[in-house]
């Protein structure tokens, strides 16, 4: 687990799922296990409670985010896609 940090909102978050890495020279592997330092990872994330979020390309400010996990950034990036909205 992790802190995710978005705008002002902060809250527990996991990884549930790595859908693929791509390391500096270009390599992706797909349904990778773990990602390491300098890989550009694309994962789903599950939040503990309901956050107020866009996809980055719709609105920029509210698609970053950073997971923090024992005071340290151990990840930066943007929201690409959300699960459906529930009615």
């Amino acid at each position: 687990t992790a802190n995710f940090h978005a705008h002002c909102a902060e809250e527990e978050a996991t990884v549930t799922k790595i859908f693929e890495t791509t390391d500096r020279k270009g390599k992706v592997t797909k349904g990778a296990r773990f990602a390491n330092i300098g890989q550009t990872v694309i994962c789903m994330i599950e939040l503990a409670r309901t956050v107020p979020l866009e996809p980055f390309d719709d609105y920029p400010f509210l698609g970053r985010f950073t997971l923090r996990t024992e005071g340290k950034t151990c990840a930066i990036g943007v929201i690409k896609k959300l699960p459906p909205k529930k009615e």
